[in-house]
Parts: C-alpha cells; sequence; structure tokens
C-alpha cells in the first residue's frame, strides 16, 4: 500500500473509529504490518559474543566413492614423458572447460573401487580422500619420472539448490570440500523470505537417503556433520509463511486501496 493512500486512510479511521468498516480495515493494516522481517530471522550464527571459536567437524570428511569422477594430471619438464600419463591434454583452464568434459576426460571409480592409469595399472581409491589418493598416484610416478608433480581434483562434485534461494539450481565445486554455506553462496545466497531454521540437506547415502534439517542461525552446525558438503548432496530451502501471507496480501492490498479510496470519496460528498 502507497504511503499516501495509506496515510488517508488511517485518518478517515482515527476520525471514524467508531465505524465497524473502519475497525476491520484497521485490523488488515495491523496484519499487514506484522508480515516484516526482523535481523533475528534473518543473521546466520547468530551468537551474543562478539567472536567465538567453534572447533570443526572434520570425521566425517568426504571419501572417494565408487562413480566419481576424477582429474589426475601429471607434470614435469619433459611434456613427452608425462603424456603417457595424462589421458589428454585437456585445458585445465576452468572458466573454458564444461563439466561435460572433465567426466570424459576424467577416471571413472568402477564399483570396486578402482581406477586404471597408464602404464602404472589399477589402483584402489575407494574409502580414500583426494589427497591420500594425490599421495598413492605421487609414490607410483616416482617410479616412472624424477621430479613430476601430481594433481587430484573431484570433478564429479555437483550441489543442487532449490527453494527459495536466488539462483536455484545445480552448480560444480572444484575444491576438496564445500561448506553448506559455499553452497548456498554458490546459488545466490538465500532470498529475505527463506527459512533459515529449517533448511533440508539431502544426502544419498549407500542405497539409503538420508534427509536432515539444519538452522543457519545457529553457530553449532559448524560442529554437525552435515556442515561439510557431499558430492550430489540437495539442499532445499523453504519459504517462510510470512512470505506466502505477504503474497496474498499483494491482492488483498490492492483491494484495501480501492475500498479506501471509495469510502473517501464518499465521505467527502456526504460532507
Amino acid at each position: 500500500m502507497r504511503s499516501s493512500t495509506l496515510s488517508n486512510f488511517v485518518c478517515f479511521c482515527v476520525k471514524n473509529r467508531n465505524s465497524i468498516l473502519s475497525k476491520l480495515l484497521l485490523l488488515l493494516v495491523a496484519v499487514s504490518l506484522t508480515s516484516c522481517y526482523s535481523s533475528k530471522q534473518l543473521d546466520y550464527l547468530q551468537s551474543k559474543q562478539n567472536s567465538f571459536i567453534t572447533p570443526l567437524n572434520k570425521k566425517d570428511q568426504y571419501t572417494i566413492q565408487p562413480s566419481d569422477v576424477l582429474s589426475i594430471r601429471v607434470q614435469s619438464r619433459d611434456p613427452e614423458q608425462t603424456s603417457f600419463f595424462n589421458i589428454s591434454s585437456l585445458n585445465n583452464n576452468l572458466n573454458q572447460a564444461n563439466a561435460a568434459s572433465f567426466y570424459l576426460n576424467g577416471y571413472t571409480v568402477d564399483p570396486e573401487g578402482m581406477i586404471n592409469l597408464a602404464i602404472i595399472g589399477e589402483l584402489k581409491v575407494n574409502d580414500l580422500t583426494v589427497e591420500e589418493i594425490r599421495d598413492l598416484v605421487q609414490t607410483e610416478i616416482d617410479k616412472y619420472l624424477l621430479n613430476a608433480i601430481v594433481t587430484v581434483q573431484l570433478t564429479s562434485f555437483k550441489v543442487s539448490v532449490l527453494g527459495d534461494v536466488k539462483n536455484p539450481g545445480t552448480n560444480y565445486i572444484y575444491n576438496s570440500q564445500a561448506t553448506i554455506f559455499e553452497g548456498l553462496a554458490a546459488a545466490g545466497d538465500l532470498n529475505v523470505t527463506a527459512k533459515r531454521k529449517n533448511v533440508k540437506l539431502i544426502r544419498q547415502i549407500g542405497d539409503a537417503s538420508v534427509v536432515v534439517n539444519l538452522d543457519l542461525t545457529k553457530p553449532s552446525i559448524i560442529k554437525s556433520p552435515y556442515y561439510f558438503l557431499h558430492p550430489n548432496d540437495v539442499i532445499y530451502v523453504e519459504t517462510s509463511k510470512p512470505n506466502i501471507g505477504q503474497s496474498n496480501l499483494g491482492v488483498l492490498t490492492l483491494f484495501l486501496s480501492a475500498v479506501t479510496t471509495t469510502v473517501l470519496v464518499l465521505n467527502f460528498i456526504q460532507d
């Protein structure tokens, strides 16, 4: 409702406060004003302390599973020697390579948790972290090359964010780990109208799907085993009830504006 219309409406209601219509309209305005949001509803990691230290829970650090895709690159002063160990000369610039190219040029972990490297042969990587796989491959490469450097990345790390966020969709993460806040940031962050105390995270563990509710306003979320995201996690953000109410009040506001204008005109004519 525009401020000028609201001011005229309030003045009219004050002059005619004994009118049933005025009481009803005042009640509707009061309901619409209660749909405002406070910082307590919007702020993340709320705490009365100026600073606090919360230890991270790294017991749930992600380990490689079957169907994951790894990018393994070997570099040295002699490109001809390292070319035998690299699937292709794929450009490492992530801005130029799309997601499909990483799958086509990566090593897919088979159901037994193995990958097959050229010359080296099969290596078991199941239940290992990216850092552990890098050390494992580095040890094998050192048997054939001097001063070679091995880099390993998990290229199948994608997170889907749905619901009341600015840019819902699927985003690829090119770090070895990412937090739930980083996942939401990739989606443009939550809208003002989103629920922050009941964000759902859906995770596939084996043959089962686990659904948990996370409160982003509490610092204790940092200690949660779901603070660090896993590949293929899905984050769903619900819309708060005030937002639903505000959507309905949009139509009601137009109706109130029309009614208020009509009543003011009639009152002016009668006077």
